[in-house]
């Protein structure tokens, strides 16, 4: 149970890093004083906000609750980073409404300086709140979390993760379809797509 618990937290990692990835490049396109797709980050505010709500942070919350009751010197660092998924949701959810009233309203309009920058915070905390986590938090679950506990937790009714949800669907096709996670403003592209592995067409050709 504990290999499949936290084999499922590293899997969603690895999504969420991958999009954080098409996020920051469509902020590098706002940077340039180009329009990004606003309809591409409304998704992918959504996605980095809801679906960590639905499922992985409850799980990691039970889960730094059983470390700190068995590793107290942890509990500082676990208390930030409970705090820190408070503050993702409060800037994902408040950077999803901008992005949806602008491909509404205001489709070809830039980003303005402050959406810029609080999209850019929301970007860095989660870069470095699923670093803490990958490197500092998750090697002291295999070492301190005893098995039966881990086992108790798995079997808890949680509601696992969908990987096929239609949210993540949807935002798959947009990116893959448009080869839009290669965007990289001034007309240029990135080597790679981190979510799709889509390559510049001339990289492709023989």
């Amino acid at each position: 149970m504990k290999a499949i618990l936290l084999e499922r937290l590293h899997a969603d990692h690895y999504r969420y890093e991958a999009l954080l990835c098409i996020l920051d490049r469509q902020l590098h396109i706002a940077a340039c004083q180009e329009v990004p797709d606003h309809q591409l980050l409304a998704r992918l505010f959504h996605y980095l906000t809801r679906q960590p709500e639905e499922w992985h942070h409850g799980v990691e919350d039970r889960l730094f609750e059983c470390l700190a009751a068995h590793h107290p010197v942890s509990r500082e660092l676990l208390a930030v980073l409970v705090e820190e998924h408070h503050r993702i949701a409060t800037y994902g959810r408040e950077l999803e409404a901008k992005m949806r009233r602008l491909a509404d309203e205001c489709p070809d309009e830039e980003l303005d300086i402050n959406t810029l920058n609080l999209a850019r915070a929301f970007s860095e905390l989660y870069h470095h709140h699923l670093h803490t986590e990958n490197h500092r938090v998750f090697p002291l679950f295999e070492v301190h979390l005893p098995a039966d506990e881990l086992e108790h937790l798995a079997l808890a009714p949680l509601v696992a993760p969908a990987e096929g949800s239609p949210d993540f669907q949807r935002l798959y096709r947009q990116i893959a379809a448009g080869r839009t996670g290669l965007k990289l403003g001034h007309d240029e592209q990135a080597d790679f797509c981190p979510l799709c592995d889509a390559r510049p067409t001339a990289a492709v050709e023989p």
